[in-house]
């Protein structure tokens, strides 16, 4: 006798937990930006943010000679929030008769998917650095970024997101890496692999290789506009279960001071 047990059944508590679980397992910048959730439940869907600029270099200062302060400022963005979705439908038979769990399967890669693309536009946002840095190598790219940071690279970790293939030049060149194994324990945070010349190294393939991205947290910034929100729709037409996972959000480049885009030669 055919039986229906709960494992058949959509329960949307359920697979939202596993969705949110799976989601954290397969972010890598956005592990790096702060969330805010003041935007949930209030109208609107365009919002507008200060925005800090570079105040410029420092300069050589002649003996006795006084220093010209510069003016810090800002700018006013406009950000649009954004709905992110990812569906999955499945058949009667496909949940009754697949050898492993389809509902499993289905919340992983939703969350893989959502995952991706708040990576993909996190590194967007930080296309839009103002600060530059530029070398004939991975390591004096890296270092003209850290000069562009100035002071606050020296107090702040400073987070290099590159290519993969970066990621491996970086681990050959002997003389500028050391791995996650031989840093300090408050360094090794989520998606770190080691450090090269004075960056801590997240390997990650949205960025393009060649071009990695220096940022120091609370450079980006993520705003909810809507929590994360998991439903199930029954079609009786075709006998199928629509599963949905969405957010809406926004997320912005907060700070040019504390992003550098490197490029090597």
């Amino acid at each position: 006798m055919a039986i229906t047990v709960k494992e058949n059944l959509f329960i949307p508590q359920v697979v939202g937990d596993l969705i949110a679980t799976n989601y954290g397992k397969f972010i890598t910048v956005s592990n790096y930006v702060p969330t805010d959730r003041n935007l949930v439940a209030k109208p609107g869907d365009t919002l507008t943010r200060n925005q800090y600029t570079y105040i410029g270099d420092a300069e050589v200062l002649d003996e006795a000679a006084d220093a010209t302060p510069v003016v810090l400022t800002s700018k006013t963005i406009e950000v649009k929030v954004e709905k992110i979705v990812k569906q999955v439908q499945l058949s009667d038979e496909a949940i009754l008769s697949a050898a492993d769990d389809p509902y499993g399967q289905a919340a992983e890669q939703i969350a893989m998917a959502i995952a991706l693309k708040d990576d993909a536009d996190c590194i967007t946002a930080l296309s839009g650095a103002t600060l530059t840095g530029s070398g004939s190598s991975l390591a004096t790219g890296i270092i003209a970024g850290l000069k562009a940071l100035g002071e606050k690279a020296l107090k702040q970790n400073v987070y290099v997101f590159c290519n993969s293939g970066d990621y491996f030049d970086m681990i050959s060149d002997f003389n500028n890496w050391i791995p996650a194994s031989q840093l300090a324990a408050e360094k090794v945070t989520a998606g770190v692999v080691g450090q090269y010349a004075g960056a801590l190294v997240i390997p990650t393939d949205t960025v393009e290789a060649g071009k990695p991205y220096l940022m120091i947290e609370g450079a980006l910034r993520k705003e909810m506009k809507k929590d994360f929100l998991v439903e199930n729709a029954r079609n009786l037409t075709n006998y199928t279960n629509l599963i949905s996972g969405a957010e809406h959000r926004v997320i912005y480049l907060a700070d040019t001071t504390k992003a550098v885009a490197v490029t090597v030669a």
